[in-house]
């Protein structure tokens, strides 16, 4: 299981009510002693194996879990649970963006668990591949290192003359010395490395703050650094400073149609995958969102 996945009390989702999200999502349905009741086509396409392969399979022959108790429990308390996991069978491998719904049974005993997944497999390639080809990069480069929990490691001499330190006045602390305070204790910047700790990797303009809290911008990319086993180890960030021409702001976009109302029910199930992906496969997420809402709304107006 990737690092800090976490879990929530949200409203109770219908079987009906994700139905349509069945039909767009990988799915597994476990029993209460985690044994694989079934599959649906996504998810076996996913690993390559049949339905019949994986029925009966235990969840951890299958689902590459660190914390299998702390989930279990979790999910024992009728808590719903985010999180992105590899999935592994025969010689073939994946990684979902999953969230875990439990079903409750008489007692408030825990029944079955019913996993809906966004196959990330393709994204988290992508991620590793360009971390490893940055690795190269040109010294000319800003280049700065992070422990997975944020602490500088090491960064070199570009990226000191973007924020006018020296090494050793930032060497040990947190990113968030370049960061105002505000931002810091936001909920984005938390999720910010709480996904950079899972694995995925983030890019784009970023408004930073050098020596002295002079703002600096930056167009940046944060990579993670995995090991042998595929576990992220560090984050190494490469940049450039963007001068004042480069940010010379497009012109305003068009407001957007405002949303249509969305099922309480399913909003929770979609918030849960949309957060922990962290985006991920945003296009793909976000049409296949729209064709299962629209489809559950025709269903209750028929």
């Amino acid at each position: 299981m990737g690092m800090g996945f976490w879990s929530g009390r949200g409203a109770r989702v219908a079987r009906s009510t994700l139905a349509a999200l069945g039909r767009r999502f990988a799915v597994v349905e476990l029993g209460a002693d985690g044994v694989i009741r079934s599959t649906n086509q996504a998810f076996q396409s996913v690993l390559g194996l049949t339905a019949d392969a994986l029925a009966g399979q235990p969840f951890q022959a299958v689902f590459a879990v660190d914390d299998a108790e702390h989930l279990w429990r979790a999910l024992s308390r009728g808590d719903e649970v985010a999180d992105r996991v590899r999935i592994m069978g025969g010689a073939q491998e994946g990684w979902l963006q999953a969230v875990y719904v439990p079903r409750m049974g008489r007692g408030n005993r825990l029944e079955s668990v019913v996993v809906y997944g966004a196959d990330i497999t393709a994204e988290r390639g992508r991620a590793a591949d360009a971390g490893q080809r940055q690795q190269h990069a040109d010294e000319s480069q800003g280049v700065i290192e992070f422990s997975l929990d944020g602490m500088v490691l090491t960064a070199n001499s570009a990226y000191l003359k973007i924020v006018g330190y020296r090494l050793d006045e930032i060497q040990g602390r947190h990113h968030s010395l370049f960061v105002d305070e505000h931002e810091s204790r936001s909920d984005a910047y938390i999720g910010f490395w709480r996904r950079l700790r899972s694995g995925l990797h983030d890019a784009g303009l970023y408004r930073r703050l050098g020596k002295g809290a002079c703002v600096v911008w930056i167009q940046a990319t944060y990579n993670p650094i995995f090991d042998a086993d595929g576990r992220p180890v560090k984050i190494m960030k490469y940049a450039m400073e963007m001068s004042a021409e480069a940010l010379q702001a497009p012109p305003a976009a068009a407001p957007a149609e405002p949303a249509p109302p969305v099922d309480v029910a399913v909003a929770n199930v979609l918030d849960m995958l949309d957060n922990a992906a962290a985006r991920a496969n945003a296009l793909s997420m976000d049409a296949a969102i729209d064709a299962a809402l629209a489809e559950q709304r025709g269903q209750e107006g028929a």
